[in-house]
């Protein structure tokens, strides 16, 4: 009883490694800013960042390593707005998704569009849009819901009711 209690347990364990290493590897590119500060769409790309890594459901690549080989290929975030070059960038990252987007602002209401790329096909898997009207620092909560979403999941209820002011 013993060695199938033993042999349980080490299945157990491997599949939950095995799970783990499973998770897709994702990097994030700054935003493009369109009608709004850069350091605003800055603080907004950092809330996706973040928000992206509490889902658990991707292995988020950091931000400084994304740094650095831009600027080993003598690139800059700002300037890899297109698909093919955000497909460049991940496949030196060994990463298998890149996530891109824009934020702007027309009159008074905010666009964010977003979108995971598949490094190896150079496919978008998946596009999200919001519009929202209001101040600029309530499209935090839209960020972070905007993480869940591009990544597959439903945002939790808790980001819900915030995104509905209560």
């Amino acid at each position: 009883m013993k060695i199938f209690w033993a042999i349980f347990t080490v299945i157990v364990t491997c599949s939950f490694i095995i799970a783990q290493e499973s998770k897709p590897s994702v990097a994030v590119l700054d935003f493009e800013a369109r009608g709004i500060p850069d350091y605003e769409v800055e603080t907004l790309t950092e809330r996706l960042r973040t928000e992206i890594a509490t889902t658990g459901a991707v292995h988020l690549i950091d931000r400084k390593l994304l740094q650095s080989i831009l600027e080993e290929q003598g690139l800059q975030q700002s300037g890899c707005t297109t698909d093919e070059c955000a497909a460049e960038v991940g496949q030196l990252l060994g990463a298998q998704f890149m996530i891109s987007g824009a934020i702007g602002k027309l009159g008074d209401t905010f666009t964010v569009d977003a979108k995971m790329l598949s490094v190896t096909t150079g496919a978008a898997e998946r596009a999200k849009t919001v519009t929202y009207k209001g101040e600029v620092s309530e499209l935090i909560v839209e960020m972070e819901i905007l993480a869940w979403e591009i990544v597959g999941l439903d945002a939790p209820a808790g980001l819900k009711l915030k995104r509905a002011g209560t």
